[in-house]
């Protein structure tokens, strides 16, 4: 039950119809972001590297980043703004020097963003997009965080507004999630463990918050929020390797202060 998300990003444009899961068959990239890292540096760089490859690019004060890669990784950060911080962890087995092939792609725009990764196994994707600065705020302090573990995980986060929270944690095999959450003082977290898991959080508003937790194969959430003050938790547990035992959520709130909570297991 594997959802690529180049599909994710083009059922968001048809206006998150049914099909926003329609499910596609697993492959290891992931909506082009292996040629966008590349791109991002430029015509020097002919991605033939055999080692690791860190890309930094910065305007701005008091900007920090930190890359720590063992094996054949690829990083690239830009951060335009004061204050930002990136951090990149990224190995295929942690402190030894085999091929990961990890690709890690952080932006951040404005002041105060902060954006840690850490991924262990092989072709784990991560991108971050944050940027901020709505409603008069004159800084963004949005946070995002991602670890994944496994192979052939994928996790897209972009964030823009004002103290945005998420949190993304992947353990498994071709496993996506992808988070988008524009406003202020919005928060999610996503847990997947096991495989084939996909998770989708779209929230447009203020003070909203959404937890998904996911176990087992092939399970399918998602939430999309548009409004202030509501509450999505989404629990899905199942056998690994099951087919029969996959489970599907899908919630769907317009309006301010509603309450919702899905759990479901067999």
């Amino acid at each position: 039950m594997k959802t690529q998300m180049t599909a994710i990003a083009a059922a968001i444009a048809l206006a998150m119809s049914a099909s926003a899961l329609a499910q596609t068959s697993p492959g290891s990239e992931f909506n082009g972001s292996r040629n966008t890292i590349d791109d991002m540096a430029g015509p020097s760089y002919d991605g033939s590297g055999l080692g690791n490859d860190s890309l930094i690019d910065q305007t701005g004060d008091f900007n920090s980043t930190n890359v720590v890669q063992w094996g054949t990784q690829d990083s690239r950060i830009k951060q335009i703004g004061d204050f930002n911080t990136a951090n990149v962890e990224q190995d295929d087995v942690v402190g030894g020097s085999g091929v990961g092939e990890n690709y890690s792609l952080i932006e951040q725009r404005d002041k105060g963003n902060r954006a840690d990764v850490s991924q262990v196994g092989d072709k784990n994707d991560s991108i971050i997009d944050q940027r901020g600065g709505f409603f008069g705020w004159s800084a963004a302090y949005n946070y995002a965080n991602v670890v994944q573990d496994g192979e052939l995980n994928d996790s897209w986060v972009e964030q823009d507004g004002y103290r945005n929270s998420s949190s993304v944690v992947q353990d498994g095999e071709l496993n996506d999630s992808y988070v988008k959450a524009v406003g202020d003082f919005n928060k999610t977290y996503t847990t997947q463990t096991g495989d084939e898991l996909d998770s989708d959080i779209i929230l447009s508003g203020n003070g909203n918050y959404t937890a998904v937790e996911q176990t087992g194969y092939g399970h399918d959430s998602f939430v999309r929020s548009v409004g202030n003050y509501n509450y999505n938790s989404v629990n899905q547990s199942g056998a690994m390797g099951d087919p029969s035992q996959q489970n599907f959520s899908q919630i769907r709130t317009t309006g301010s202060f509603n309450y919702n909570y899905v759990q479901q297991g067999n």
